[in-house]
């Protein structure tokens, strides 16, 4: 094996000649400017010849590099089909769900019963985050966010539908302030709801109060218990609504916002993950765009 290079900097190299930068090579890797730089060096030492130029403060790939990252690239891509087949084929299917905590806690979780009925040999794993992810790293198969951020183009995304918003309350709340104003709910996790609401539906309930929480989630459980009114968008609510633990005095109305399915690849149609997506898509059932 003494025509190999070292094996532990190419994910470093792989990085840098795909964003042209040691920088956003770095923010990707979650390591420091210097250690994708000193992994480049260490290539280029063995080889004996510089796979990037040193220019204007930017890197540039060589012929030979250009070269060398199409190789690298073409084994890595091999390297995770084969890891990604022996984890779909081993005899009980494990799917790694990452999933914004407020739709996991007040939608998913309730009726992850459901799939596993409808799919009973796959077993969800499920964790809880928001915005960006990075799926290999963090050993996850499929995320489920909110359209309202930039995740990699190297990841196959899905639209599950429109996600539609309207203000919340508990019956006797509103049988109380339904003629005088109100206690508006804000959270620091998406602290534009109201405004964006009112930007949509055009409404614009009178307010004498407004109160801050940290979360989605302890909002919607404050306006649950009676607290004032808080955005909710539908799939986190539903429920509460049926339940006639909060009512909707305003409605819905649907935003530009899309919840989405991240995934490296577009699943295969026979996959846990397509089974996981389709299902998903029918029970959350939402506004197509």
């Amino acid at each position: 094996m003494t025509n190999l290079p070292p094996l532990a900097p190419l994910a470093s190299f792989r990085a840098a000649a795909r964003h042209g930068s040691f920088t956003k090579a770095a923010q990707e890797l979650h390591v420091t400017h210097g250690a994708v730089s000193r992994a480049v060096k260490q290539l280029e030492g063995f080889f004996g010849f510089e796979l990037f130029e040193r220019r204007n403060r930017g890197i540039y790939l060589t012929d030979r590099g250009r070269a060398f990252a199409a190789q690298v690239e073409t084994l890595f891509a091999g390297l995770e089909r084969t890891c990604e087949e022996l984890k779909t084929t081993s005899p009980a299917p494990r799917l790694s769900v990452s999933c914004e905590p407020t739709l996991a806690m007040r939608w998913l979780m309730p009726r992850l019963d459901d799939f596993h009925r409808a799919a009973p040999d796959a077993e969800v794993l499920l964790s809880t985050a928001g915005g960006l992810i990075d799926l290999s790293e963090q050993g996850v198969d499929l995320a489920i966010r909110r359209s309202d951020f930039a995740w990699s183009g190297r990841y196959h995304s899905e639209s599950l539908g429109r996600e539609p918003i309207g203000p919340v309350c508990s019956p006797a709340y509103w049988a109380a302030h339904e003629h005088t104003p109100k206690r508006l709910l804000h959270t620091r996790t998406r602290p534009s709801a109201w405004t964006d609401w009112k930007g949509l539906s055009g409404q614009t309930p009178d307010a004498d109060a407004e109160q801050y929480f940290d979360h989605f989630y302890f909002s919607l459980q404050a306006a649950t218990a009676g607290l004032g009114l808080a955005i909710g968008p539908l799939p986190m609510v539903r429920d509460a609504l049926a339940q006639n633990l909060l009512v909707a005095p305003y409605g819905f109305t649907t935003t530009p916002t899309d919840y989405v399915v991240i995934t490296r690849r577009p699943p295969a149609p026979d996959s846990p993950a397509q089974a996981f997506i389709t299902w998903l898509t029918q029970t959350l059932d939402l506004p197509r765009s």
